[in-house]
């Protein structure tokens, strides 16, 4: 295997290997479900079965993304003017050519690492074009394998390279094979998925996280991180990296919750939560979520179900409407991210929630 850090999906896996031992793999497959599953670690692992992924030096290549048979298509922005005979990889000003060949770097060190430009809607026709250009070419041994991360950008917002993917995969040639990534493949023209054979990549399992990260000791709040990112492997691992404070978040979250119930002045509360939704709305997004545990929690208690998440030393509370003040959090939040204007958004928020604790 390239990877050593893998959660392998064994009956997906499986099922591919025969598919390649008996020589019927499909010239077209969708890796498809939710984020941080592995569904881009697979399609490489695939690509290194269908070329010699057992003899060193090819091994080293794959590794690097120099393999001359593996081919990787992503979302691109237009930094530079192109025309239809220009290389996709000539729209990228010299520092996104650096910052890709980073990001392919760390995605061979782990798999749920993404390869990714913030800036980029969709995926180049010119992307589409370099396929053409290459497709009869003849190889020595292997199988050409064209890899499409976030598949569904063929397709929007506009289909022109979706069509022309369409017409290769009507016929493609021998010995190639195209997989398409997507987390929504309810984007992708029906067309192209009539001709690809459908892999679904379910959530992975909580007891299977825990135990790749079982010699993390450091890890903490693993079952909160969890739940947070609804079992992402990407998303964990991301919010690890980081300098998110999870304890603060929590505490934070807690004096919340804690202030409404005990109505206090809660306007430092808010003050500090319309910061960190102007400084960072990463961290702002976990936190709300963090907020919403807290007050299901305090659910759970009212109702002798100390099963909690964060709460879990409480034996105790109020009998208050916390389901209504969840659903009261995340109507802001989405309003939020429609631009509504936060230092409003939060004061009605918190001024809702203390209407409702005490009507």
């Amino acid at each position: 295997m390239i990877y050593n850090n893998l959660i392998i999906n064994e009956k997906i896996w499986s099922e591919l290997e025969a598919m390649v031992k008996n020589q019927k793999l499909p010239h077209a497959l969708l890796f498809h479900g939710p984020d941080g599953t592995g569904k881009e670690a697979h399609a490489i692992e695939l690509a290194a079965l269908l070329n010699n992924h057992t003899e060193p030096n090819q091994v080293a290549k794959i590794k690097k993304f120099q393999h001359p048979n593996i081919n990787l298509i992503i979302p691109m922005p237009r930094e530079k003017n192109i025309n239809k005979k220009s290389s996709s990889f000539d729209c990228l000003s010299e520092k996104s050519l650096e910052h890709l060949i980073e990001m392919k770097k760390n995605k061979m060190q782990s798999p749920y690492q993404n390869i990714n430009f913030d800036k980029a809607s969709s995926i180049l026709i010119n992307s589409i074009r370099d396929i053409k250009k290459n497709l009869h070419f003849s190889i020595d041994n292997g199988s050409v394998v064209h890899i499409i991360f976030e598949a569904e950008k063929l397709c929007s917002p506009k289909t022109e390279p979706g069509n022309a993917l369409l017409k290769i995969l009507e016929e493609p040639p021998k010995n190639t094979f195209f997989i398409l990534i997507a987390s929504n493949k309810d984007k992708l023209l029906d067309t192209i998925l009539s001709r690809c054979c459908d892999f679904y990549f379910p959530r992975i399992i909580n007891k299977k996280i825990k135990n790749y990260f079982e010699n993390e000791p450091k890890i903490q709040n693993l079952d909160l991180l969890i739940n947070i990112t609804n079992g992402s492997m990407r998303q964990i691992n991301s919010i690890i990296d980081s300098e998110i404070k999870i304890e603060e978040l929590i505490k934070d979250a807690k004096n919340i919750a804690g202030t409404l119930m005990k109505n206090n002045n809660w306007q430092p509360n808010y003050k500090k939560a319309e910061q960190l939704f102007k400084a960072d709305k990463q961290t702002f997004k976990i936190f709300i979520k963090i907020l919403i545990f807290v007050l299901n929690d305090l659910e759970k208690i009212k109702n002798k179900n100390f099963d909690c998440l964060i709460l879990k030393d409480v034996k105790k509370t109020k009998v208050l409407d916390y389901n209504a003040c969840v659903e009261i959090v995340e109507k802001t939040y989405q309003n939020l991210y429609k631009n509504l204007n936060p230092s409003i958004g939060l004061a009605s928020m918190l001024i809702e929630m203390k209407k409702i604790l005490f009507k």
